[in-house]
């Protein structure tokens, strides 16, 4: 189980993890798509904050989307992707 959680890290784009790397500094700030998240899409997992991206407040949080579909799955069901 732990080999499978490294690998999956390793897989996460730089600037998702909290390593606060140089690449992190250079693409902007990012954010997890809690939808992808929660389905294991490690493809769609890293969302560069922009001012156009999908997002939406949620009980005093913001959460950022990688597209309108994984906002509008959020709302539609918030407490299964917190």
């Amino acid at each position: 189980m732990r080999a499978l959680l490294i690998l999956c890290l390793a897989l996460v784009p730089a600037g998702c993890r909290a390593s606060g790397g140089q690449a992190a500094a250079e693409a902007g700030p990012t954010a997890e798509c809690p939808v992808c998240k929660h389905e294991g899409d490690l493809a769609c997992l890293c969302v560069h904050v922009k001012s156009d991206t999908p997002s939406c407040q949620c009980d005093g949080h913001t959460y950022y989307f990688c597209s309108d579909q994984c906002r509008a799955d959020f709302l539609a069901h918030p407490g299964r992707y917190r």
